[in-house]
């Protein structure tokens, strides 16, 4: 059988659902008027880029891996 889990398709990629999630965390908050300060915003989309940008970076290392 063949591993699969590095080449997901989009939509059922954990970034996907990070940034959907953090999209609608930051962006419903201030629609509802929970007055988020801006630093917690910040920190919350600073939290979701890194992790987004951690997992592409390591399933692009294990890519190549898995190619030699």
């Amino acid at each position: 059988m063949q591993d699969t889990s590095i080449n997901k398709p989009g939509i059922k990629t954990t970034e996907f659902w990070a940034t959907i999630l953090g999209t609608i965390i930051v962006a419903g908050a201030s629609e509802f008027g929970l007055n988020i300060a801006p630093a917690s915003a910040i920190g919350v989309a600073a939290m979701i880029i890194t992790y987004v940008a951690g997992r592409v970076i390591n399933k692009n290392a294990q890519n190549k891996i898995a190619k030699k």
